[in-house]
């Protein structure tokens, strides 16, 4: 457990989801280390699965990496801003106990001609044991498919 000078923080990613045909949107909102913030992109839902997929091969071998980026682009097609991106990395391969990295990157889109300066973005690891990211991964599945309406990921390893 961590105490700061403004009393518990808690390290979590929360996600939740706005559907259509095809595609998903993921708000996530992330809280780390006394940090917050807010983004969100849209998948295909193929993509979403994909990275669920990507997520469980790497825990069940304890190698490799997932990711799901959804970022924005210029009109030539050229990527300038992650808004929702999560990336997952192996931190301790224990197959029985491992830690895994996540490290999440949630910003705001600006409004204003694309300016850089204007850019919320809130960018940090959290750290989650393999069975709770595999929880996580079930749950997202769950999430895209409509069975719930909200994914947490707790990164404290303190709190397992």
């Amino acid at each position: 457990m961590r105490v700061s000078l403004y009393g518990l923080t808690m390290n979590n990613l929360t996600i939740t989801a706005d559907r259509e045909d095809d595609a998903i949107g993921l708000l996530g909102s992330l809280q780390i280390d006394g940090f917050s913030g807010f983004g969100e992109g849209w998948f295909n839902n193929s993509d979403v699965l994909n990275f669920c997929e990507k997520t469980d091969a790497l825990i069940s071998n304890m190698s490799g990496t997932s990711e799901l980026i959804g970022s924005q682009r210029k009109a030539d097609g050229s990527e300038y801003l992650e808004r929702l991106a999560l990336r997952c990395y192996v931190l301790s391969s224990s197959k029985l106990n491992g830690i895994i990295g996540v490290h999440v990157t949630l910003s705001k889109y600006p409004y204003t001609d694309c300016r850089k300066e204007e850019i919320l973005k809130v960018s940090g690891e959290l750290q989650a044991r393999n069975h709770k990211l595999k929880e996580f991964s079930e749950e997202l599945k769950s999430l895209l498919q409509g069975r719930i309406k909200t994914v947490v990921l707790k990164g404290d390893l303190n709190d397992l």
